[in-house]
């Protein structure tokens, strides 16, 4: 990765950071109920059991070579 991408890259975290840490300071007192708990809770594990998802069918099409003709000519449609 070149020095600009690392940059911009910082950049945009820091931002996004920033703009987490305003949002939070600005709600205030805000209380979470039980229901609000729950459905973090769960929104959380759904993220990670889709990224999990998503990250195995990326290593099973790898395995299998599905992706490998992307972008290119096969070599069975050489003449």
């Amino acid at each position: 990765m070149t020095k600009l991408g690392i940059f911009v890259a910082a950049i945009l975290a820091l931002s996004t950071v920033s703009v987490a840490v305003w949002a939070w300071i600005s709600m205030g007192a805000t209380e979470i109920s039980t229901s609000g708990y729950i459905a973090l809770i769960l929104g959380g594990l759904a993220t990670l059991g889709l990224a999990g998802v998503l990250l195995a069918l990326l290593f099973y099409s790898h395995a299998k070579g599905y992706d490998d003709a992307a972008g290119g000519r096969r070599d069975d449609d050489q003449h």
